[in-house]
């Protein structure tokens, strides 16, 4: 009916979201998918070269174990990621994930991100990324680590880090891309749809 999913409201309303507006299938068009995205947007911020999904895959089997054979709610869960957070997450949150948990969980934030990116060389031959990543669509408080790739002269894809935004904002740098001699095709911004967001 002209309204996106998302802005139907937050998760944790569920089922009394169903009504003649959301076309009674909010199960279907958001519980789920959003839940899923939700867990996806986990495993992508504990991701790391040297580990991989491992992280991921700990907190999830601690979730499993500690719950088995009772009920758990949302705040369980939050503990349980808290526990596992890596050193990305813990400096985003000091060491806390209520502000994932606000903007995707009890709310309905949906940033909106562009990136302008060149490449040029250093007197090394290095190459040299000079990047603007813009933040938007959101309020003040909210935060992210938003993850930024490189597609390679070769072709292959490597995650390049995650900057860290808040509140509608910019951040501006040239970063020395050391040892790295060909100049890459592309910069790009949330590349595996790691972060829920509005297309530009």
């Amino acid at each position: 009916m002209g309204f996106r999913a998302n802005d139907a409201g937050p998760l944790t309303m569920g089922y009394r979201m169903s009504n003649d507006r959301t076309g009674f299938d909010i199960t279907r068009k958001l519980i789920y998918p959003k839940g899923a995205y939700i867990l996806h947007m986990l495993r992508m911020m504990m991701w790391t070269a040297q580990t991989g999904d491992q992280n991921f895959k700990d907190m999830m089997h601690d979730f499993v174990q500690s719950y088995a054979g009772h009920a758990a709610t949302t705040e369980d869960f939050k503990a349980i990621v808290e526990k596992h957070m890596t050193p990305d997450m813990q400096r985003i949150g000091n060491g806390k994930m209520d502000w994932f948990f606000d903007e995707y969980v009890y709310g309905t934030a949906l940033p909106t991100y562009e990136l302008d990116s060149s490449f040029d060389k250093n007197s090394d031959g290095d190459v040299v990324l000079s990047m603007k990543l813009t933040q938007s669509g959101v309020d003040e408080r909210f935060r992210m680590l938003v993850p930024l790739y490189l597609e390679l002269a070769d072709g292959r894809t490597a995650n390049f880090g995650r900057v860290t935004m808040v509140g509608n904002t910019s951040q501006e740098g040239k970063i020395p891309l050391k040892g790295l001699k060909d100049i890459p095709r592309r910069a790009i911004v949330n590349y595996y749809d790691d972060v829920l967001a509005s297309s530009n």
